[in-house]
């Protein structure tokens, strides 16, 4: 007596000959952002684009390789103005929104800026535009590349806190336990911290407006004096 096999379904994959760089980087992306730079591997990759992993190796030579033109198109996407065509403050303000808005947008970019450091004429760019409207607004050389490295800092340090304090938040129960503890505090204890609760939780919560209201009060004092960084 014949025993009838059980029907397997077969993989999914991609078909033949669509596999392509910006397929690959446009997952590669997807992968990042959803599972961390710790999860990016070649075989991940594959099964993600739905493919063996030698197809996506035919493309890149390897995890390094994809991770810097990940980065590199991130970057690309941080809109420059043109040289020279308007007030620079302003346009340095909206230079560090941009790459605040890249690391929040995607994690992956920020995770790999402190596992694998952006290269390319991409993030160059961004560097060189932010030293040359810092030095348009009047900064010496010293205090135009010490303002850059404090917004840069500012800027990269307040993505990472909220997007991480943002991925905290959404875990079952964790705002609740966060609002009992604030509330279970001693007023005699902790004055301040009881008293201004319910102002700190809200701006804690407008992760981007607060990252604004601090972006207007460092650029005002950095280029109002320049001094002091």
């Amino acid at each position: 007596m014949s025993v009838t096999e059980p029907v397997r379904s077969p993989r999914r994959r991609a078909p033949r000959n669509s596999l392509n760089p910006d397929r690959i980087l446009d997952a590669a992306i997807t992968l990042l952002d959803r599972d961390g730079a710790e999860a990016f591997t070649m075989r991940a990759l594959a099964e993600e684009l739905g493919v063996g992993t030698m197809a996506v190796y035919s493309h890149f030579r390897g995890k390094d390789e994809i991770s810097d033109a990940v980065a590199q198109r991130l970057m690309d996407t941080i809109e420059l103005p043109s040289t020279g065509a308007g007030d620079p403050r302003g346009e340095l303000r909206e230079v560090c929104r941009g790459v605040y808005r890249l690391f929040t947008e995607h994690p992956s970019a920020l995770q790999l800026l402190t596992i694998r450091p952006l290269r390319g004429d991409d993030a160059i760019a961004v560097i060189d535009r932010m030293l040359e409207l810092l030095r348009r607004t009047g900064l010496d050389r010293t205090d135009a590349a010490r303002a850059h490295v404090a917004l840069m800092q500012y800027t990269v340090g307040s993505a990472l806190w909220n997007t991480r304090r943002a991925r905290a938040m959404c875990e079952e129960g964790v705002r609740e336990r966060v609002h009992s503890k604030l509330g279970a505090l001693s007023a005699d204890r902790y004055p301040a911290l009881v008293s201004l609760a319910p102002e700190l939780l809200r701006v804690q919560d407008d992760g981007g407006a607060q990252y604004e209201h601090g972006l207007d009060a460092m650029l005002e004092g950095l280029l109002g004096g320049g001094h002091g960084l």
